[in-house]
């Protein structure tokens, strides 16, 4: 009841990059939007800068004074606002993220947050990119959250294989942030040039043991039933195997890799079924 009475209103007024909540939008989204904005980058001959953040218990850290206040800022209705508060009472809830004046583009689903820049050279990348962060960090403090700086990672995507093993320098309180080579976001193991390997191989490993699982529920003389299998089936393969897919789905590993024949075998027993 209470969110068909405001999505209305939330809705058009929420961030365009906080995918999360939203109607019509979901996680495949903005992977999808953050992988093209990188691709534009190599395009463009420019190298790519991502930090992907990490907030410490963030929805049982929100301040709930803090929430009040945007909630009477978005909700033209004091005692709709007051009955939200009062089920909050004993519970944790974020409406939003946002920075501030930021030049980097962010893509937000929920909590899971992200901040992108590209540039030439990568000492105006490392340059934006410490400039943005303190200015996320402020924020995050304004409104009482708070960073974990321990699980936060940068990563640098370019195509110069000569310049492979060079690591972004984004800081955070005088503290380097960790450099991971292929971080996920959102699910899927985005690598330095965006192809994908790392990510199919893990869901080919995922899908093998998913399968190697329904095949022993599905015996001839033995084992579950048919609405069993094929809901299984599609609860625990396809979920997994077709996840994202439109991220990866031209990678030049997704033929190699990817696991078509377990696909098309779990498919012949749903159609048994």
């Amino acid at each position: 009841m209470i969110h068909s009475r405001i999505e209305p209103v939330v809705d058009s007024q929420l961030p365009r990059e906080q995918a999360g909540f939203g109607r019509g939008r979901s996680t495949a989204d903005q992977v999808t939007l953050l992988c093209q904005d990188i691709k534009d980058s190599f395009q463009n001959n420019e190298k790519a800068g991502v930090v992907y953040l990490d907030l410490t218990a963030a929805y049982d850290t929100v301040w709930h004074r803090g929430l009040h206040l945007k909630l009477l800022r978005t909700i033209p209705d004091r005692h709709m606002v007051k009955f939200i508060m009062e089920t909050l009472s004993n519970r944790s809830f974020i409406l939003q993220t946002s920075s501030g004046q930021c030049i980097s583009r962010k893509y937000g689903y929920a909590d899971d947050l992200a901040i992108m820049l590209s540039r030439p050279t990568w000492k105006a990348m490392e340059e934006g990119l410490n400039e943005d962060m303190g200015t996320l960090v402020a924020y995050l403090r304004r409104w009482r959250l708070q960073l974990s700086v321990g699980k936060s990672v940068a990563a640098a995507y370019h195509l110069s294989t000569r310049e492979a093993r060079r690591e972004l320098q984004v800081h955070v309180d005088n503290k380097c942030l960790k450099v991971q080579q292929a971080p996920k976001y959102l699910g899927v193991c985005l690598d330095r040039t965006l192809s994908f390997k790392q990510h199919l191989e893990e869901i080919k490993a995922k899908v093998t043991s998913r399968v190697a699982l329904i095949r022993r529920l599905a015996g001839t003389t033995w084992g579950a039933s048919a609405k069993t299998l094929r809901i299984s089936a599609q609860a625990l393969v396809f979920s997994a195997a077709e996840y994202c897919a439109p991220v990866w789905s031209r990678s030049p590993h997704a033929r190699k890799t990817y696991c078509r024949h377990l696909l098309s075998e779990t498919r012949a027993w749903m159609s048994q079924c």
